[in-house]
């Protein structure tokens, strides 16, 4: 039972973070790869950050019983302070959304050379179907799309780096930040954002996690993070002629030949869902708690609010969003570091 709840919670914290933004290779240009080989030693910091941080986050929710991310706030910070980050998160999980969906209309877009609102409403479907199985339907979600996700997307990055013949990575162009000019920074700043969206959809769940070998699995999941993150990082040093593409990783799968950029499309589409599916389900709950609306009405209007806006560039949104919400959830690590070591 507890190696159940460990590869659960280790597979959600992954799905949480590993979103179209980290599995496209956007996120890990933006906060990473820009920074040239440096990027690399920030992808490590990152890593020991998501594990320790993402420990303490669980050990503080068991030990306060929450079963609601505005709960877990109230404690954090006070409730005054409180009210204030639960406007603010759930602001940060609707842009979270509207990411993944953007992401999957210039996935469908550069790929299949097809209308991106064609993959837009695709994935708003998906989602909202998803959305319909409640909490255990984010775990299974994740149990089953995860290690998926993670092993392909592992295997056609290392692939790429060693069997594919073009671009050696000489002479990488280090792009000019747009926020961030500090490797060590942004890699803070990338795990402020994530874990902030991580820490909520891990409160939304409730007693689902709080659970004996709940904390090895938010462990494990920082490490597989990590692990993937430094991977897809040294597959773009090694192509820098793929940068500035939207969907960079699919240019590095199509080195290896057209079957493995499909494979990679599928996977990556499948990443985009079970990310949307955690925001959505930790911002649907919440409206839910406030008793404005019922599940299947929230549901509702936030696809009718999410699907007219999401032509916006989804390279926007990580370049110049995803650095200003890390420099607001900075707040909360070391509020979190606080409360541990003093509990």
């Amino acid at each position: 039972m507890q190696l159940k709840t460990t590869f659960q919670v280790a597979a959600t914290y992954v799905g949480a973070v590993m979103g179209a933004g980290f599995a496209s290779g956007q996120e890990i240009q933006q906060f990473f790869v820009r920074f040239g080989h440096r990027g690399l030693a920030g992808i490590v910091l990152s890593a020991f950050l998501f594990s320790f941080l993402g420990l303490g986050m669980l050990e503080l929710q068991d030990r306060w019983k929450v079963s609601s991310y505005r709960d877990f706030f109230d404690h954090l910070l006070g409730q005054r302070l409180g009210r204030w980050a639960d406007g603010l998160v759930s602001v940060l999980l609707f842009v979270g959304m509207l990411a993944m969906i953007s992401g999957s209309g210039a996935l469908f877009r550069e790929y299949f050379g097809i209308s991106g609102w064609t993959g837009i409403f695709l994935t708003g479907m998906v989602i909202a179907l998803a959305l319909w199985f409640r909490g255990e339907g984010v775990l299974w979600i994740n149990s089953v799309l995860i290690p998926l996700k993670f092993v392909a997307c592992l295997g056609i990055a290392i692939a790429a780096i060693f069997l594919a013949t073009t671009g050696d990575g000489e002479g990488i162009p280090i792009l000019p930040p747009i926020i961030v000019k500090n490797w060590a920074v942004s890699a803070i700043l990338y795990v402020s954002f994530n874990l902030t969206l991580a820490m909520v959809v891990f409160a939304s769940l409730g007693r689902i996690v709080q659970k004996p070998g709940a904390r090895l699995g938010a462990v494990l999941g920082g490490l597989a993070l990590g692990l993937f993150a430094f991977v897809i990082g040294a597959a773009l040093l090694r192509f820098p002629d793929i940068w500035g593409l939207e969907i960079p990783m699919v240019a590095v799968a199509g080195k290896l030949g057209d079957w493995p950029a499909f494979f990679y499309v599928i996977v990556l589409w499948l990443a985009m869902i079970t990310a949307a599916v955690g925001n959505g389900f930790s911002l649907v709950s919440r409206v839910v708690n406030s008793g404005k609306l019922s599940y299947g009405n929230a549901i509702l209007m936030l696809m009718l609010l999410l699907i007219p806006i999401a032509g916006v560039r989804f390279s926007q949104i990580v370049q110049l969003v995803y650095p200003l919400f890390g420099y607001l959830g900075l707040v909360f690590l070391p509020t979190i570091l606080y409360f541990w070591r003093k509990a």
